[in-house]
């Protein structure tokens, strides 16, 4: 393997090690992932000590097995299979790079965003697949035993924001006050949740949907396929909130994470007091501005709204060849799975990639459940053995599938 360092500063550690050097100047598949985790502040509820690795029968323990050390592991290891087990005598179109970036928790800056700014050039990235979706069962409304790998064209942008309330009231608690910052912001953060629960579709969410649908049987299945058109919305809800999973790709969401107030004593009224709000955005152009107008519509005058953080506009990634040859790889390795594009809930650093119209899919290789995703940025996170293996194997089919299909 050929390793390239693009920095090495404390925060801001980002390599490649790819299968050729970058010299080469070869169309790129990269495998994308980030080294940083979040923290834990929850040790006394975890089965396992969080940082210990702890491997029991056909799991491992500990932070970032998920999220997302496992998924490194998965992508390194088909690429040290691939560099074992296939024969190079043929010339080869593709170099093939594992990308390893630092601050995807903290929105990319010092990771996805410094690359893609300074080192695209040299990577020559032609795909680029990094975290997204996974393996799972009991997401089909009357077909809960079919597996589906949900594989992410496009993601919700994420939009962090605080709500600021500071009014002057009694400073003791014994003297009643309606007027209260504690009030005011409590006022907010109903307003903030139940604004604009609209459900709306783009080519993406149309294209899953229509998809979904042919594997439900009967006229339940040809409703979930076309649930978009004008005709079934008095079902849409009842049908999408069936699954935590399918009405959060139709709709914005504003989740509550943080309420704050000065250092003070229990019998003081607080003169300030902030909410922290993490806004996922359905993935268009206009999206942000009309919610922050409508935000600044719904919120009394006294209320400050910031912005934190947001991650980049991108345009969904249309499924091209390489979506092809990953399909080919799941149904390989995972008998009678069916494959689906589909709007990533979350944000990641492939927003950073798509907005520079790269190719970029969003896959976990592996089956998953709820219990499991749930683990994700909370306690007892874990992975199967068993699934890092599959994970590897369908990894190593896709890279293998993509040589056999484009030699030059």
């Amino acid at each position: 393997m050929h390793i390239r360092n693009f920095s090495n500063t404390d925060s801001c550690y980002n390599f490649a090690a790819s299968l050729f050097p970058l010299s080469d100047n070869r169309p790129n598949i990269i495998f994308l992932n980030h080294l940083d985790v979040v923290g834990v502040d929850d040790v006394k509820d975890w089965r396992k000590p969080p940082y210990s690795g702890v491997i029991e029968k056909d799991t491992l323990w500990g932070r970032g097995a998920l999220d997302m050390k496992g998924m490194a592991v998965i992508q390194l290891m088909a690429i040290l299979k691939l560099k074992k087990n296939y024969d190079f005598k043929d010339l080869i179109k593709y170099n093939v790079t594992l990308l390893c970036v630092s601050g995807e928790e903290t929105g990319g800056r010092n990771g996805a965003k410094l690359i893609c700014d300074s080192f695209l050039n040299e990577l020559k990235p032609v795909v680029v697949l990094g975290e997204g979706g996974a393996g799972l069962k009991d997401v089909i409304p009357g077909n809960a035993n079919q597996k589906v790998f949900f594989v992410s064209v496009a993601e919700k942008k994420s939009l962090w924001i605080k709500l600021e309330a500071k009014l002057r009231s009694h400073g003791h608690a014994s003297m009643p006050s309606n007027k209260s910052a504690n009030k005011l912001i409590l006022r907010a953060i109903n307003n903030v949740e139940e604004n604009d629960s609209k459900i709306r579709f783009d080519q993406t969410t149309k294209m899953a949907f229509n998809r979904l649908g042919k594997l439900v049987p009967g006229f339940k299945g040809f409703i979930l396929g076309h649930i978009y058109w004008a005709i079934f919305k008095p079902l849409r809800y009842k049908i999408l909130s069936s699954n935590e999973l399918l009405l959060p790709m139709v709709q914005n969401t504003f989740q509550l994470t943080s309420i704050q107030n000065p250092p003070g004593a229990l019998n003081q009224i607080p003169g300030a007091s902030a909410a922290f709000f993490d806004c996922r955005l359905l993935p268009r152009y206009n999206e942000k501005p009309f919610t922050i107008k409508r935000l600044i519509g719904v919120l009394d005058p006294r209320i400050k709204l910031t912005i934190l953080d947001e991650s980049p506009e991108a345009e969904p990634t249309k499924p091209d060849k390489f979506f092809d040859y990953l399909s080919v790889a799941i149904k390989f390795n995972y008998k009678d799975a069916e494959v689906i594009p589909f709007l990533f809930l979350a944000s990641s650093d492939n927003s950073y990639f798509r907005n520079k119209k790269i190719p970029t899919y969003g896959l976990m290789p592996l089956e998953l459940n709820a219990d499991l995703m749930q683990t994700v940025h909370g306690c007892n996170e874990r992975i199967s053995l068993s699934g890092i293996k599959s994970g590897i194997e369908t990894y190593y089919t896709f890279l293998t599938q993509t040589y056999e299909s484009e030699k030059l």
